[in-house]
């Protein structure tokens, strides 16, 4: 992947210099060369993204379609206030819990700092409902960018032709797989695997691992791309997760630092188109966006390939 994009790069200065040689007079203004060098970009990227589990993914669509810029979703602000009664009713404990306690530091406070802060922070707290997870999904989606720029991986970290270096950032992919086993484990680090037939009935309202213990049950997904490199991934047990099978094919975003993607940085919701289900914790993707743009880019042949 890496010497592909090295040749395309050598031969974008290569063909530079051969049109200033033979023409000194003509000038190739930059809108010119850069509809020029996205062209050859887009030919390249056909010529070898059938060939790849990754597909280098331009920082423009990136941004449509990760959802970590901005305000919050509303499918990432409810996803604090959990699926299950159990998790709304700690939601609302810790929001209520909050609420009280700032009120009353409020009151205190405002003997000392005056009464316009102390009304400033008596608003915050009793509005901590609404600000709690907005704050929170802020922060989570900061986290998985870690303050860095989204970066095309044809471009970044190499001479943009007029002598400019465009600083580093992440690199964003598509990832193309199949399942290779789908289980049920007590944790992250169990060794003792649950076939997913032995939970047909299962679902999150009704979970008894969390009723004994208080940790609900973890889905283990094992992928495997055509080149036999492996990515397992845990996320909560879910009833949608049950009809997942050895063989089928998934689509998620990866984003790494490095350009030949040699190292992993993030990882956000897995598709599974054969059954229209979406394995993850929280919603970083805009799947309408990520379904559209897997259509538009007839990557959906890529899936059944």
């Amino acid at each position: 992947f890496g010497n592909d994009l090295d040749v395309l790069f050598v031969v974008r200065s290569m063909l530079c210099c051969y049109f200033f040689s033979i023409s000194p007079v003509s000038v190739i203004t930059k809108e010119r060369h850069q509809q020029r060098t996205k062209e050859r970009i887009l030919k390249e990227r056909e010529r070898f993204q059938l060939l790849m589990s990754l597909i280098p993914i331009p920082a423009s669509e990136l941004d449509d379609i990760l959802c970590v810029s901005g305000a919050p979703t509303g499918e990432q602000f409810a996803s604090y206030y959990g699926r299950t009664s159990r998790e709304r009713y700690n939601a609302l404990f810790e929001a209520g819990s909050v609420t009280f306690l700032g009120l009353w530091a409020s009151y205190f406070i405002s003997f000392v700092v005056g009464s316009p802060i102390a009304t400033m922070f008596g608003s915050a707290a009793a509005m901590y409902f609404l600000i709690g997870p907005e704050i929170k999904a802020i922060q989570r989606n900061w986290e998985l960018r870690g303050g860095r720029d989204l970066v095309d991986v044809w471009t970044d970290g190499d001479d943009d032709g007029y002598g400019e270096e465009v600083g580093n950032g992440l690199y964003g992919a598509v990832y193309f797989a199949y399942v290779a086993s789908a289980c049920v484990v007590k944790d992250e680090f169990s060794d003792e695997e649950y076939e997913l037939d032995d939970f047909y009935d299962y679902t999150m309202e009704n979970d008894e691992l969390e009723a004994e213990i208080g940790i609900p049950w973890k889905f283990r997904l094992l992928l495997r791309d055509k080149n036999k490199r492996e990515l397992q991934i845990h996320a909560r047990m879910s009833q949608d997760y049950t009809e997942i099978e050895e063989g089928m094919p998934i689509a998620s975003i990866l984003l790494s630092t490095r350009r030949d993607f040699s190292s992993l940085d993030g990882l956000t919701d897995i598709f599974v188109p054969d059954i229209g289900s979406w394995v993850g914790d929280y919603p970083y993707l805009s799947k309408g966006n990520f379904v559209h743009f897997l259509t538009d880019d007839c990557l959906v042949d890529v899936l059944e390939d």
